[in-house]
């Protein structure tokens, strides 16, 4: 049977929704006709289609139509979830087959059996109905299926809505939700309005599995756009972006001479947080001879890349830093810096290039405890932020700045003095805490490590 029937089956009008029975199972079944048989097709008529629900000795009917023909082809079956009309909130339950007196329980397909006709030798084909009874399942030959009497009955079973929701490990808050939604004592399903929660991440809404729609904390969704009785809402989140530095970079001529100029070039942070190991970008119509209080990393066709000076890592959010150059010109235009982009990036460190230790001074009830973090690479390591899980309260820090502290994990960057760690080389930074759950002595070490720069 082809789907294209559905379309053809009029409205059907619901009435009297009344629960009953479970869902049933479906199973696969296997075509009886053969590969190397003539495709044919025959005509099937029902001289009724009725759809209806029980519930103990009592039935409500759903829908009925009459006269419903539909074709079926010899090399595939047709199935009575094909003809069966579709109920919101129901689903189809069991579909019985009556012809005159007799009453075949669990209807499954529909299928053309091939005979040959004595008289002619030719092939024929006979309909047949594939049930399951209580001796078990049986092939109905139909020959007199076109006679009146022939009856259709599908039996319908309220929906049972169940919505789960599911979140990866490190999610918490996820919510559980216990009820069962029927279209008797519900017409939607609402949205928890439980906010799981991710460390590092927004929460975006709830998912609803096999479909693209996004639902937030609170949404009702109608039963009928439901994908399934079970349904599964998955959470999901993005990634909170750090707070990124803006600069500005700004010019002024301090002398020129013939076809050269002398610039103090001004970079001033303007954002909130602090711009480490800053680097920028900017192209200039002309060539850099001299430049001091900070480096040229790279030049190519007037494109330039300067860094900060050794002692300059760090621009504080809102402050400002100057540095000179002699260039000249390519062109009898005023030589000027108008346009320029903050070009630092940072990027995680493989700890076999780095050795992160704790050391501890110990008293009753607290200690003064050593971070020292080691450059093994052959490279410096600058703008370093330091993470780590770490079960005692640090209480005072000194020669680094606590960039957030949730729960046992620890975010510490570089002071300003210390954002360059050269290659062979280490810094160390201080603090004073009270070991975990008031113990006498703390027994706390550095967990989950983890170091990133700014390249």
């Amino acid at each position: 049977m082809k789907k294209s029937f559905v379309a053809r089956v009029l409205a059907f009008s619901m009435a009297n929704l009344i629960t009953v029975a479970a869902v049933t199972g479906v199973t696969s079944f296997i075509s009886h006709a053969e590969e190397n048989q003539e495709v044919v097709t025959k005509s099937f008529t029902l001289t009724e289609l009725v759809s209806n629900t029980t519930l103990s000795s009592q039935k409500a009917s759903l829908g009925s139509i009459s006269n419903v023909s539909f074709d079926i082809q010899s090399n595939q079956n047709t199935y009575v979830t094909d003809l069966a009309p579709s109920f919101p909130g129901y689903h189809l339950e069991r579909a019985d087959y009556k012809k005159g007196y007799s009453n075949y329980t669990g209807i499954d397909y529909f299928f053309l059996k091939p005979y040959t006709v004595k008289a002619t030798g030719e092939t024929a084909y006979s309909v047949y109905i594939h049930y399951t009874g209580a001796a078990g399942t049986s092939d109905l030959s139909t020959s007199a299926a076109h006679t009146n009497g022939t009856h259709l009955f599908c039996h319908y079973a309220l929906n049972n809505y169940k919505a789960n929701y599911l979140a990866d490990e490190d999610v918490t808050n996820v919510p559980v939700d216990e009820n069962i939604y029927t279209i008797e004592n519900s017409s939607c399903i609402t949205v928890s309005s439980e906010v799981p929660v991710k460390e590092g991440y927004n929460f975006d809404g709830w998912v609803l599995e096999g479909t693209e729609n996004l639902y937030q904390p609170g949404d009702t969704i109608s039963l009928s756009d439901l994908t399934a009785e079970e349904v599964n809402f998955l959470a999901s989140f993005s990634e909170i972006e750090a707070p990124k530095a803006n600069i500005e970079v700004s010019s002024e001529v301090v002398t020129s001479w013939n076809d050269q100029v002398q610039l103090n070039v001004t970079v001033t942070n303007l954002s909130d947080v602090t711009a480490k190991n800053w680097k920028i970008a900017f192209d200039l119509d002309g060539n850099i001879d001299q430049i001091w209080n900070a480096e040229v990393v790279s030049s190519e066709n007037g494109s330039y890349v300067i860094s900060h000076p050794s002692w300059k890592t760090d621009l504080a959010a809102g402050e400002s830093y100057t540095f000179g150059l002699i260039a000249t010109k390519n062109s009898e235009e005023d030589l000027s810096i108008n346009e320029s982009t903050l070009v630092s990036k940072e990027e995680s460190v493989d700890l076999e290039n780095v050795n992160v230790s704790l050391s501890k001074q110990a008293w009753s009830y607290g200690y003064n405890g050593e971070i020292k973090i080691e450059n093994n690479s052959d490279s410096s390591l600058d703008g370093w932020t330091l993470e780590f899980d770490f079960a005692d309260e640090i209480t005072n820090i000194w020669n680094a700045n606590i960039v957030s502290h949730e729960d046992n994990h620890y975010v510490i960057e570089n002071a300003g003095h210390n954002g360059s760690i050269g290659s062979s080389s280490s810094v160390s930074f201080g603090f004073s805490a009270t070991p975990a759950d008031g113990a006498e002595f703390s027994e706390a070490d550095l967990e989950n490590v983890s170091v990133t720069v700014i390249r």
